[in-house]
């Protein structure tokens, strides 16, 4: 009877402890799932966050010109900082209007959530502006401004931030009116004709040296180091009395510079940019050019993503910004190297 009782207690206590064994299994088993769940619910969410990053779609001019890829990098840097995914894509050559058409209709069907644009033309876009308009991509307007007529034609208000070209140009002239003789011999090489800064800057300059100057001659090299070149060489070919040239960016001064000293020139001859990239920074140093006019590109790509996150919050952007000119020469352009330095 004794051997009978304890076989049965010990199959109690067997039951018990294989009860308990199963309990804290299943226990284990359900604290795996619920870690399990958890990371499920992380990559859930994660996945949530890649799909509500916005896309800013960059527009620039070209990427074959320093003072553009800075004006890009300064997006590029304010997209990455802000967790904003950012597109860059540019036409080969300044004028580009065709390419830059393209460019906007695949960032449209891709579905960017914005643009910024860098037109190489400011009146050519207005059936990309309407595109976008009707895929309600808003744009903000960067450095070369769209003109009132073709806002008015597609009935859009775009932002603009850039340089005051014409302010700019102005303080050029203003620095020949206060370093040169009265009727100094000047030749202009202008930008691409029908370009808003193009226009400004010739103006600007006019209007700032006064009679400071008598411009000889003047040409369109279309922003372009080649046709500065061929554009000089004819300048000083029928001009030789030319004293200054004037060129309303710094590839065309580049060029320019090449066909002075080929023509062994180059103490008779001065030269004044505009832009103030490193190449021709390097020549005021040197002495080679007398000055460029700098301006802020990379200020205008950060501040293009700012107020494009304003509009993806609801909010409105900023109408217009002017990011600053300033006339670099020797005595400051150390300093203006530094800064550009950040954005390389």
């Amino acid at each position: 009877m004794k051997k009978k009782m304890i076989a049965w207690i010990m199959s109690i206590v067997v039951v018990m402890l294989a009860i308990g064994g199963c309990t804290e299994t299943k226990t284990e088993t359900n604290g795996k799932n619920s870690k399990t769940e958890v990371k499920e619910n992380k990559a859930e969410i994660k996945e949530n966050k890649t799909d509500d990053q916005k896309t800013i779609g960059f527009v620039g001019m070209t990427l074959n010109n320093e003072y553009h890829i800075t004006l890009a990098n300064g997006a590029k840097v304010e997209a990455q900082a802000n967790g904003l995914k950012i597109e860059i894509q540019a036409g080969d050559q300044h004028a580009s209007a065709d390419a830059q058409l393209g460019i906007i209709e695949n960032m449209i069907a891709n579905k960017v959530d914005g643009i910024l644009l860098v037109p190489s033309s400011s009146d050519g876009l207005e059936s990309a502006l309407t595109k976008c308009k009707e895929a309600g991509i808003p744009i903000i307007n960067l450095d070369t401004k769209l003109t009132d007529s073709s806002l008015k034609n597609v009935g859009m208000d775009i932002p603009f931030y850039g340089t005051n070209n014409f302010e700019g140009a102005r303080l050029a002239g203003e620095y020949v009116s206060k370093n040169f003789n009265k009727g100094t011999k000047t030749a202009i090489l202008k930008g691409i004709e029908g370009q808003t800064n193009a226009a400004e800057r010739y103006n600007g300059f006019i209007k700032g040296a006064g009679d400071a100057i008598e411009v000889i001659a003047e040409q369109t090299a279309n922003w372009e180091v080649d046709q500065g070149y061929t554009a000089a060489q004819n300048i000083i070919s029928a001009n030789p009395e030319v004293e200054l040239f004037f060129c309303c960016n710094d590839n065309m001064g580049i060029g320019a510079l090449r066909a002075i000293k080929e023509a062994s020139l180059q103490d008779k001859i001065k030269i004044i940019g505009f832009d103030a990239v490193s190449e021709a920074l390097n020549l005021v140093e040197n002495g080679e050019f007398l000055a460029t006019v700098a301006q802020y590109p990379a200020e205008m790509g950060k501040l293009g993503v700012q107020n494009m996150i304003k509009v993806f919050q609801g909010e409105k952007a900023e109408n217009y910004i002017d990011t600053g000119t300033k006339v670099i020469t020797k005595d400051d352009v150390k300093e203006f190297k530094e800064y550009l330095k950040t954005f390389e």
